[in-house]
């Protein structure tokens, strides 16, 4: 496994899409040699055994009911790029009972070194600012034991990219749509009653995008980057912030950093160990005064992780059951703490899917819900109340 797999561990991907004619469990064993879970006829039951079924060392499980395929698999297998092209193929394979096929050219060698000179090499002076590491505030839950109470929201809408769009063409041209969503979100949480926590978000970057023209990578190859605008309810804002991020070379210059890291600490050193204890005093200081209740039950806030990802091209072709308003398109990637709030967007038949993964033991399940239902149907409102 290398230094870029490693960065993962522990991290899945799971998806659910359908329903899809002519899929059985048998042929999806056929088409993959993985575990397939039988599931009841209906998407979410199909996410909900997913979620309730551990990797452990597996690199991916299968779960099908009702037309519905869902895949959950390691994020040390590939990222978000790699899943959505992989899936497609297993699930066209499936169905025409010929071995996947996902359309992937050969991977460029070295590719962190070929991006790192690709785009340092024609932008030298975006070094300086690729220095400046940007971080999110160190979260409270950071070291300890949790154990996640995973949930999920996911809305489809057919009408509201159209609608992001056209408000874009006319107050703010040259605005991507992922600027309009992205700071419609903490509008949608603070009126839902869960105002985030950090003044920015991260956003996970495909760092791709600073590869040689037609360059591939297998694997992993993406960063989560803090990104933190002047107005985070501001689309230009947004914008400029996100530019400003991409353009500096940052994320790229933080994955080569992180993986250089791993690459230098050798796996077969096992984890470095822990200092000796420290002995307890004797006798134990005297316990502090219990917290009230009404001090101790503080509402927590969201540490959001945003993703935008965009077209879902590879699925278009798929042999779909039933009109576009009926599928489903589920994504519940792992959280990164107990705080984690991560939302995706993705189209998929021109509408748009927002999807919401968090700890339901400690975020409002019902406010996350409001708060994506506004997201994704009224995005424009959002930020036009806000004074985009």
């Amino acid at each position: 496994m290398n230094a870029r797999a490693r960065m993962w561990r522990g991290v899945d991907h799971l998806r659910v899409f359908g329903p899809f004619e002519g899929i059985t469990a048998e042929a999806l064993r056929a088409a993959s040699a993985a575990p397939v879970l039988e599931a009841p006829p209906d998407a979410d039951a199909v996410t909900r055994l997913l979620i309730g079924e551990p990797l452990g060392e597996r690199p991916l499980v299968l779960a099908t009911g009702g037309g519905y395929v869902g895949a959950r698999i390691a994020h040390t297998v590939g990222d978000g790029r790699v899943v959505n092209t992989l899936f497609p193929a297993l699930i066209r394979a499936a169905v025409t009972g010929t071995g996947p096929r996902p359309p992937v050219a050969a991977p460029v060698r070295l590719p962190l070194i070929c991006a790192l000179l690709h785009h340092f090499g024609r932008h030298p002076a975006a070094l300086l600012r690729a220095g400046r590491i940007s971080r999110p505030p160190r979260s409270s839950g950071v070291g300890a034991p949790w154990t996640p109470d995973i949930r999920y929201r996911s809305v489809r809408s057919a009408t509201a990219l159209g609608r992001v769009r056209a408000w874009r063409d006319r107050y703010a041209p040259g605005l991507s749509a992922a600027a309009v969503l992205f700071s419609a979100a903490p509008v949608a949480l603070t009126r839902a009653g869960l105002p985030p926590k950090w003044p920015g978000a991260v956003v996970l970057v495909d760092a791709r995008r600073y590869l040689p023209d037609g360059a591939t990578v297998d694997g992993n190859f993406s960063w989560g980057q803090y990104v933190c605008p002047a107005d985070p309810i501001d689309p230009r804002s947004v914008h400029a912030a996100l530019a400003a991020e991409l353009d500096s070379g940052r994320p790229l210059a933080m994955l080569a950093l992180r993986t250089a890291r791993l690459a230098l600490r050798s796996p077969a050193a096992g984890p470095v160990p822990l200092p000796p204890p420290v002995p307890l005093p004797r006798p134990p200081p005297p316990l502090p005064p219990p917290v009230p209740v009404a001090a101790a039950r503080q509402p927590a806030r969201p540490e959001l992780t945003l993703t935008h990802v965009g077209r879902l091209d590879g699925y278009a072709d798929l042999p779909w059951a039933g009109p576009p308003d009926g599928y489903r398109n589920i994504s519940v990637p792992t959280t990164s703490g107990p705080e984690a709030l991560t939302l995706s967007f993705s189209e998929l038949a021109g509408a748009l899917y927002v999807n919401a993964s968090f700890d339901g033991a400690v975020l409002d399940s019902d406010r996350v819900a409001a708060a994506i239902d506004a997201l994704c149907h009224d995005p424009v409102g959002l930020v036009s109340v806000a004074g985009g």
